[in-house]
């Protein structure tokens, strides 16, 4: 029986033991959190086959582990697995930065371990349950450490494919671009409007006028302050850039609104049919954008982790 381990049994971890005992209940799925409690609730619900409170014995015999923490604990995690990783053991993860997790991951595993990072692009709510169709119908993105073999990234893609989800291939720089405009971005104006707001004179009385707008315009500055950070860090270059191309357009708007306000409405009218035409989790039309994509895509259909229990060798 192959054997998986789960690295952080929050809402991510336990919906992927969950949606991979749902495809094949042939397969053992062990886990471990930091809150031992929350690893006994995702066994509890069926996610999890095992639950350990010790990371060594989490990852003992594991052929492929999935680190489902917060961003700013893997690189500290990566360095205290690398000693406990079975040779040739595959590693995936969920973080939505990728060029620093293939940093951490080459120089805490160096040949050990082949590394195809992960990040699933889901909507999570502050009262999301666990699911097994979590990834269902989702883009979830495949990015693999240069030192990755081919055979983990055919064995990562049928993973991707028994959650349910659509793999999409992205360079890692291409990645993290992407997530500064489309996460990121958001996030740090999310956090920049409501301290605007909350250190005015005005707010005390100004805020009974607030609606849902300002509510979902400032709904990330209430994630977890020391994700933020991380996030904001780790990928501070690219975020800075696009936070300055953000800056010059808005200079340019409120110039308009005094020198010519036909140019705005211009262009709040493209911004408007931009959005009307935008689809949560749907790209440009395939037969118009071709994408070269690994030959393992064509096999999804015929098996599952076939040959998981023994180790490809490296190409």
């Amino acid at each position: 029986m192959s054997r998986i381990a789960i690295i952080g049994t929050g809402l991510v971890g336990t919906s992927i033991g969950l949606a991979l005992k749902a495809h094949q209940s042939n397969l053992e799925i062990v886990g471990h959190d930091r809150e031992h409690a929350r690893a006994l609730d995702a066994k509890k619900l069926g996610a999890l086959d095992r639950a350990e409170w010790n990371l060594p014995a989490a990852l003992e015999g594991a052929s492929m582990v999935v680190v489902a923490t917060p961003l700013h604990s893997m690189e500290k995690l990566f360095a205290q697995m690398a000693e406990f990783l079975d040779p040739g053991c595959i590693v995936t993860d969920t973080a939505t930065l990728k060029g620093p997790t293939i940093a951490w991951a080459e120089a805490a595993w160096g040949d050990r371990a082949s590394y195809v990072g992960g990040d699933p692009i889901v909507d999570l709510g502050r009262d999301e349950k666990p699911s097994a169709t979590l990834f269902q119908g989702r883009t979830y993105c495949v990015i693999a450490a240069p030192r990755a073999s081919s055979g983990a990234v055919d064995q990562v893609l049928r993973f991707v494919n028994a959650l349910g989800a659509d793999p999409m291939f992205l360079d890692p720089i291409e990645h993290d671009s992407y997530l500064a405009m489309t996460s990121q971005l958001p996030a740090f104006l999310s956090s920049t409007l409501m301290s605007v707001a909350a250190e005015s004179p005005s707010w005390r009385d100004g805020q009974r006028l607030a609606t849902h707008r300002f509510g979902a315009a400032t709904a990330a500055s209430l994630d977890e302050t020391d994700e933020l950070v991380a996030h904001f860090v780790a990928n501070r270059e690219v975020l800075k850039a696009w936070i300055l191309t953000l800056r010059d357009r808005m200079t340019e708007l409120s110039e308009l609104l005094d020198d010519d306000p036909p140019g705005l409405r211009n262009a709040l009218g493209a911004a408007r049919e931009a959005r009307a035409s935008w689809r949560p989790g749907e790209g440009p039309d395939p037969e118009k954008v071709p994408v070269e994509m690994p030959r393992a895509r064509d096999q999804f259909s015929s098996w599952f982790f076939g040959g998981l229990g023994g180790r490809r060798k490296r190409p």
